[in-house]
């Protein structure tokens, strides 16, 4: 089966949208046919005023102008309402679509696995939400006016029938002619329109990568580079956008041609109607102005027309992301409770990822309840893949996890976040204060906030910030420095007494002196701790490490025990030599 037009898909894209908000659409296309009613009424006191007042004042008679004068200006304010009512309500139709799909895309993303998260550019993202909902609902807006002015149509024909009827067939004749250039339109701008959308999101890609780079960028002197590439993106973008404003220019100019020829047209006939006296002059004036009435109603079809293929692409691309499954592993219901206190954990053959490039091969590794475990090893051996399949975000293909004697698989979500936490060392931060980036909207009482603070060794900021906890950190906390994020978002991680605290690299940023007292709290809480990291006095002040390499768990042991390992001992030699250094 071939797939359906681009004008069918709009019109399926935009029959979606007038379904989700039939009121205040409704109320839009309502103010549109009383615009369309008082055009045609427009036409006849034009016609009124023609034969009663400047005829007469022509020939010399001294006429009553102010019956035509109230007509005008009444019709004038008939039209003005139903443009203003129209204008609002198609308008906050359109909005409340668009906030509707962002809103989508963005739960949407949370919800995503968080592999096809990573998959995606942040900027195709950013582009998702932004620019692609904004070309979706473009055509939501012209359409009440579209589908209002079909009743200027239907009054427009109904006065030229009364008025002329040869008339009528010669703007008849000649309306299909302006329909058919706008379904043409319609048709050959939906390639250029892809091309334009595609161009604008490799902008937006492209500076957030300059933005989120700029250190980089900087600091090996690639500024003319740089600068010389997001030129070359932003000149496909002007390309496109100069190939698709042509393709709008040449559109515009011959649907213009048409009704001024047209108008032409129905004065060479009117003038002979009127010489044949079937037709006053009045009758002529009101006829052209009739025409252009029944002309503007395709018109503005012809720019819904028009709307549709951008809509339709912009759509298109929204819908790579709305049609992302849920990430399986967020969604568990009506699971087991865990216990109080600190949680163990168990991983017993664990593999994940595919047979070519697996994270973890058949990995094994036992966590004790209430104890400090370091998690080391080379690069890219699996380590953060332990502690990402211990929160549940990323599945694991063979094997079986358990925390505190229960199935991972069988635990409530709700649960599970809130008695398991996680903190990374890209500490995210929100726009807000440090209170709250360190609550996240959870109910957890300001005294229990001040300790996590203090346990994550972040009370100097209560004196260094200018508002101390109550200090607004700006977008991603770029206000704080990466060893003030790093301590905020570990605050976080411990507010509301969790079980088992998982650190990956988590004070990588912080000084190791204050680490170590950081580390020492930790040991003091009712909470177990797992953490990945390449500080020796961390290894050594921990409990027990596990040595991590080529996606195994290769020894579990202390500190001085794997000593005698050669993989951990260089690991620890390396680990030295660069604190040393730094």
């Amino acid at each position: 089966m071939s797939e359906p037009s681009i004008i069918r898909r709009g019109f399926r894209l935009v029959a979606g949208y007038v379904r989700a908000h039939p009121g205040s659409f409704a109320v839009a296309v309502t103010g549109s046919v009383v615009y369309a009613a008082g055009s045609v009424l427009s036409t006849v006191a034009l016609g009124y005023a023609t034969n009663e007042a400047i005829i007469p004042a022509f020939e010399g008679e001294s006429p009553n102008p102010w019956w035509a004068v109230a007509g005008l200006i009444g019709v004038a304010i008939l039209r003005t309402g139903g443009v203003i009512v129209r204008r609002y309500y198609a308008g906050k139709t359109g909005a409340a679509t668009r906030v509707e799909l962002q809103k989508g895309v963005a739960r949407r993303i949370i919800a995503m696995p968080l592999d096809r998260v990573r998959s995606r550019p942040q900027g195709q993202l950013l582009s998702h939400i932004d620019s692609d909902t904004e070309s979706a609902v473009d055509a939501i807006h012209p359409l009440p006016f579209s589908i209002g002015v079909v009743s200027m149509l239907i009054f427009g024909t109904i006065s030229l029938a009364l008025l002329d009827i040869p008339l009528l067939l010669v703007t008849i004749g000649l309306l299909p002619v302006i329909g058919f250039m706008s379904w043409l339109n319609a048709t050959v701008v939906q390639h250029p329109a892809a091309i334009e959308r595609q161009a604008n999101n490799a902008v937006t890609a492209a500076a957030s990568e300059v933005i989120d780079g700029v250190q980089v960028v900087k600091t090996l002197g690639r500024e003319d580079a740089e600068t010389n590439l997001f030129a070359d993106t932003v000149e496909e973008l002007r390309v496109a956008r100069v190939r698709l404003g042509t393709r709008k220019t040449a559109f515009a100019v011959s649907f213009s041609a048409v009704p001024q020829l047209t108008t032409i047209v129905i004065l060479a006939v009117g003038a002979v109607r009127v010489s044949d006296g079937h037709l006053d002059a009045g009758g002529l004036v009101q006829a052209v102005a009739l025409f252009s009435v029944l002309a503007f109603p395709l018109q503005v079809i012809g720019f819904f027309l028009f709307d549709l293929p951008p809509s339709v692409v912009g759509h298109d691309r929204v819908s790579l992301v709305l049609s992302e499954p849920d990430d399986p592993l967020l969604h568990t219901l009506d699971g087991d409770s865990l216990p109080s206190g600190s949680l163990s954990a168990a991983l017993t053959n664990v593999s994940v990822g595919n047979s070519d490039r697996r994270r973890l091969r058949h990995a094994d590794l036992e966590i004790r309840a209430g104890e400090t475990l370091a998690i080391v090893g080379p690069t890219a051996g699996g380590k953060s893949t332990v502690l990402e399949v211990l929160a549940r975000l990323r599945p694991c293909g063979d094997g079986s996890v358990s925390i505190a004697g229960t199935p991972l698989s069988g635990i409530d979500d709700s649960t599970l976040r809130s008695r398991l936490t996680l903190a990374s060392q890209n500490a995210a931060l929100f726009h807000g204060t440090i209170l709250d980036n360190v609550s996240f909207a959870r109910d957890i009482d300001e005294e229990d906030l001040l300790a996590a603070l203090h346990t994550a060794g972040a009370d100097d900021l209560q004196d260094t910030l200018p508002d101390g906890y109550l200090t607004t950190v700006g977008e991603r906390g770029v206000t704080l420095s990466g060893g003030q994020r790093q301590r905020v978002a570990l605050a976080r991680a411990l507010a509301g007494h969790p079980g088992m605290v998982l650190l990956d690299d988590a004070t990588s940023a912080v000084d190791p002196t204050l680490e170590e007292q950081i580390i020492r709290r930790l040991a003091g809480l009712p909470m177990t701790v797992a953490m990945v990291t390449h500080r020796v006095a961390a290894m050594t002040a921990a409990d027990r490490v596990a040595l991590v390499a080529e996606g195994r768990v290769a020894e579990v042991g202390h500190h001085e025990e794997l000593l005698r390992n050669p993989i951990y001992r260089g690991l620890v030699d390396a680990y030295l030599a660069s604190e040393v250094l730094s």
